[in-house]
C-alpha cells in the first residue's frame, strides 16, 4: 500500500504554430524529463507534444516491465506522430533523450511527415549498460522508501526489478541493431546533443552518430561540458534549448 500521496507526471501538449515538435523522454523517466525544454521550444513558436512511454510515469517502476517494451514504445511514438497529423500539423520534427532518441531516429527512418529529428544522450551503438541498471535499481528502492510502502513489499518488488532490468536492457540493445543498420536512409537534418559528463553511458555515442551521418545529411552536433546524462533539466538545459530552437529555425 502506498502511504504517501503521489502526483504523477503527465504528458504535455503545448499549442503553438503549425510546425510541430515531439519530445520523447528517457528510459524509466517521464515527460517531466523534457517538459522545460518543451516550454522553451513552444515559446519560440512551435507546437510541442511530450507523450509518456507505456509503463512510465506511474507510482510503481514495475509497470515499466509489466506494461512496456520496445515494441509498445514504438507504438507510443507512432501514436504521437499520428495525433499531430490528425490535428493538422504536416511538418513534424522529433527528438528524444536517451531511450527516446532511439525512437526518434526510427521515426526519421520510417515515417512520413518527419522533416527533422535528433538525439540527446542516445546510444545507437553497442554500450555497457551496467551503470544504467545500477542507477535504475538505486532510484527504484529510494522511490519505494519515499512513498512509504512496507519493507517486505519493497523486497518483493526489488526482486522482480532485479530479474527484469537486464533482460529489458538487452531487449533494447537488440531492438537498436536494425535501427542502427538503417541509419543510411536518414536524409533529414539531424540534431545531436552529447553531454560531456554523462555518468551512465559511453560519452562517444554522440560524436560517433554525427560521424556516421555527416556525409549523407546536415548534422548539427553540440556537446556540453559538465552536462549529465539527463541534461534537459541540468544547468546546461537552457543552452540545449537555445541550440535546438536555432536548429528548428533552420529546418522549418
Amino acid at each position: 500500500m502506498i502511504r504517501m500521496s503521489v502526483t504523477l507526471p503527465q504528458p504535455f501538449y503545448f499549442k503553438g504554430g503549425d510546425s510541430a515538435v515531439i519530445l520523447l523522454h528517457t528510459f524509466a523517466g517521464s515527460p517531466m524529463d523534457v517538459q522545460i525544454l518543451g516550454r522553451n521550444v513552444q515559446r519560440a513558436g512551435y507546437t510541442v507534444l511530450g507523450p509518456a512511454f507505456s509503463g512510465h510515469a506511474t507510482a510503481d517502476p514495475t509497470n515499466i516491465f509489466l506494461k512496456g517494451n520496445p515494441t509498445q514504445w514504438w507504438a507510443d511514438t507512432q501514436l504521437a506522430v499520428n495525433q499531430l497529423k490528425a490535428d493538422g500539423h504536416d511538418q513534424i520534427a522529433i527528438f528524444g533523450e536517451s531511450l527516446g532518441g532511439l525512437f526518434a531516429v526510427k521515426a526519421m527512418e520510417e515515417l512520413s511527415n518527419i522533416v527533422a529529428g535528433g538525439t540527446i544522450s542516445t546510444p545507437l551503438f553497442p554500450i555497457d549498460t551496467g551503470k544504467v541498471a545500477e542507477r535504475f535499481l538505486q532510484d527504484a528502492r529510494a522511490w519505494y522508501k519515499k512513498i512509504g510502502i512496507s519493507a517486505e513489499t519493497i523486497d518483493t518488488k526489488m526482486a522482480f526489478l532485479h530479474e527484469q532490468i537486464n533482460l529489458t536492457l538487452q531487449g533494447i540493445r537488440d531492438y537498436t541493431v536494425p535501427i542502427h543498420d538503417k541509419l543510411n536512409v536518414i536524409k533529414q537534418p539531424t540534431f545531436i546533443a552529447q553531454p560531456d559528463a554523462d555518468e551512465l553511458i559511453d560519452r562517444t555515442v554522440g560524436p560517433r552518430l554525427a560521424d556516421t551521418l555527416q556525409n549523407q545529411t546536415t548534422v548539427s552536433y553540440h556537446h556540453y561540458p559538465n552536462a549529465p546524462h539527463v541534461m534537459t533539466y541540468s544547468p546546461q538545459g537552457r543552452e540545449l534549448a537555445d541550440d535546438l530552437v536555432a536548429f528548428l529555425k533552420m529546418v522549418f
